[in-house]
C-alpha cells in the first residue's frame, strides 16, 4: 500500500522523536521498573536490546504490511524504543491499543493492525515477572514493531481509504492521491499520540452515524441487530466514504445512485430530499464525480450527444422523416440547418448530421439543467418524462441525472426569492405553450455536487436506509476489501 506524502510526514514528525541516548534508555529500564512493579527492568541494557530488536524485526518482516518503510525507520541504532519508549509508561500506546481494537466500528478488521498481538504483548509486558531483563526484550521489540505498523496503516487507511477506487472502478472520476512514501529519515518531532489518533478519524458526519449503527449493534441489549447483508454494506460504504479528497461539509448536493436519491444538505442536516433517475446499467451509467454547480439553462436547448443520435434520433428518422418536427427537434448538415423530412435517411451519413431539441415543455431535459464543470458533460435536470419516479427501479437514464423537483433545487441553489420566482414564471409560460428561448442564470456561490455510491446511508435520524446494489460496485470492491473488512 502506498501512503500520502502528508499523512507520512504527519507520522513521522509526530511519533518517531525518539533519538534517544543510552542513558535516557536505561532511565527509561528503571520506569518500566516502577510503572509495572518489576526490578528486573532497572537492569535494562540498551545495546544487549538493539541486538534482540533488530532480529525480532528480521523475523517479524512477513507479518509486517509495510516492512520496507518499518526498515527504512529503524535502521539506525537508536530507533528501536521510539514508541514504546515515549507512550508505554504514559498509557499512550494503551489508547492506539484501543483505537485499533475499535476500529470494527469502522468496517475494519482489528487483527489487520495487529490489535490481537498487541492485547497479549501488553500484558505480558505488564504482568509477566521476568526472571532476567533479557526475557523482555522480544516482547518490547514485538510492541514496538507492531504498534509502528498498525498505526500508519490505521491512520492512513482512515484517511484515504483501504483500496485505491481507480483499481476498482472504471467510471471513478473524483481525483485520488495516494502519492508514494517520503525518505523515513526526516526531522522529528514530538506532538501527543492521543490527539494525533483524535485528528485522524473521518469527520464526515454520514461516516459517524453509520459507525454508531454498528456501535449500537454491538450492545447486549440491542433488540435490532443489523443483518450480514446490511453489515456488508455499511463496510463498504464507510470505505467509500474514506475516499473522497474534498469533505461533504457546509451546503452541498449529494445524489446517492444506488438510492436514487438526491439530497440537499447544509451542515449535515437534509434540507431537501427528492428522488432522481440516473444511468441504466449495462452501458450508461452515471459516473462517480463532483463539482461546483455554478449556472443553469431555463428552458434549456439539448444537443444531443453522438451516441444517442446514431442510433435512436436516426433509426427514428428511417421510419418517419418527420420525426424530428413532431418532438421539436432540428437538425443540422456540417453545422447548417437542413430541412429533415427533405432528406433520405435511409442513406444519409450519420456522421455528418448533428441534432438539438429546441426550448419547451416537451424537451428531454425540461424546463430547467444544472450545469457543473465536468469532462463527461454530465449534468442534472428536469424531465418531462415525470412517470418515472413512481418506479422503484430509477436506472432508466443514459447518464445524466433527472431529479424530479427542479424548481426546489434551483431555489436551493440562488437563495434569491425574485430570482426565482421569475424563473418559475418563465417556465409556466413554456408550459403554457408560449415560445421561449433559453437563459443562462449565474449562481452567485456555486454549491458542491457530489455525485457517489453508497448501498448503506442513514437519514439525519441515523436510521439505516438500505439500497440494491444497481451497478454491482459492491460485488466488485468486496473482494479487494475482504483482508481489512470487520467480521459480519
Amino acid at each position: 500500500m502506498k501512503f500520502k506524502q502528508i499523512l507520512t510526514l504527519i507520522f513521522i514528525s509526530s511519533m518517531l522523536f525518539m533519538s534517544c541516548s543510552k542513558g535516557r534508555h536505561e532511565e527509561f529500564g528503571r520506569d518500566l521498573a516502577k510503572a509495572f512493579k518489576s526490578k528486573k527492568y532497572k537492569n535494562f541494557d540498551t545495546t544487549a536490546y538493539n541486538k534482540i530488536f533488530k532480529a525480532e524485526l528480521k523475523k517479524l518482516r512477513p507479518q509486517l504490511h509495510d516492512p520496507n518503510w518499518i526498515s527504512k525507520i529503524y535502521q539506525d541504532e537508536d530507533k528501536g524504543l521510539t514508541l514504546v519508549g515515549a507512550f508505554l509508561i504514559n498509557g499512550k500506546l494503551d489508547s492506539l491499543h484501543q483505537y485499533l481494537l475499535n476500529s470494527k466500528y469502522q468496517g475494519l478488521n482489528p487483527q489487520f493492525f495487529h490489535a490481537d498481538k498487541l492485547t497479549a504483548i501488553l500484558d505480558i509486558v505488564k504482568t509477566k515477572k521476568f526472571k532476567n531483563v533479557e526475557e523482555s526484550y522480544p516482547y518490547l521489540a514485538q510492541l514496538e514493531l507492531y504498534s509502528a505498523d498498525g498505526l500508519i496503516n490505521y491512520a492512513n487507511i482512515l484517511k484515504y481509504g483501504a483500496i485505491n477506487p481507480k483499481t476498482v472502478l472504471s467510471r471513478y472520476y473524483v481525483s485520488v492521491e495516494r502519492p508514494a512514501i517520503i525518505d523515513a529519515k526526516k526531522a522529528l518531532d514530538q506532538i501527543d499520540l492521543t490527539k494525533f489518533l483524535d485528528d485522524v478519524q473521518p469527520k464526515n458526519g454520514y461516516y459517524q452515524r453509520l459507525s454508531n449503527l454498528l456501535i449500537n449493534d454491538d450492545k447486549p441489549d440491542n433488540t435490532q441487530k443489523l443483518n450480514k447483508e446490511d453489515k456488508e454494506k455499511i463496510y463498504l460504504s464507510m470505505e467509500r466514504l474514506r475516499w473522497p479528497v474534498k469533505e461533504y461539509k457546509g451546503k452541498y448536493l449529494l445524489v446517492n445512485i444506488p438510492e436514487f436519491t438526491l439530497r440537499l444538505i447544509e451542515n449535515n442536516t437534509t434540507d431537501l430530499k427528492m428522488k432522481v433517475c440516473v444511468g441504466e446499467a449495462g452501458g450508461h451509467e452515471t459516473p462517480i464525480l463532483s463539482g461546483m454547480v455554478d449556472r443553469m439553462q431555463i428552458n434549456p436547448v439539448w444537443n444531443i450527444p453522438k451516441s444517442i443520435a446514431s442510433t435512436e434520433i436516426f433509426n427514428s428518422l428511417k421510419n418517419d422523416p418527420y420525426y424530428l418536427e413532431s418532438k421539436n427537434m432540428v437538425a443540422y448538415k456540417n453545422g447548417e440547418l437542413v430541412e429533415s423530412a427533405n432528406v433520405d435517411w435511409n442513406n444519409a451519413n450519420i456522421d455528418e448530421y448533428s441534432f438539438k431539441q429546441n426550448p419547451g415543455a416537451d424537451n428531454s431535459l425540461g424546463q430547467i439543467k444544472f450545469i457543473f464543470q465536468n469532462p463527461y458533460a454530465i449534468y442534472l435536470h428536469d424531465t418531462p418524462a415525470q412517470a418515472m419516479f413512481k418506479q422503484d427501479m430509477r436506472a432508466v437514464s443514459h447518464g445524466c441525472v433527472r431529479v424530479q423537483e427542479p424548481m426546489k433545487l434551483q431555489e436551493f441553489l440562488l437563495n434569491n426569492k425574485s430570482k426565482s420566482e421569475e424563473i418559475v414564471k418563465e417556465t409556466k409560460a413554456a408550459s403554457s405553450g408560449a415560445k421561449v428561448e433559453a437563459r443562462w442564470v449565474k449562481i452567485k456561490d456555486p454549491v458542491p455536487v457530489f455525485i457517489a455510491y453508497y448501498t448503506a446511508w442513514t437519514n439525519d435520524d441515523g436510521q439505516l436506509i438500505s439500497s440494491k446494489d444497481v451497478y454491482g460496485y459492491d460485488k466488485l470492491l468486496l473482494p479487494k476489501f475482504k483482508a481489512y473488512m470487520a467480521t459480519l
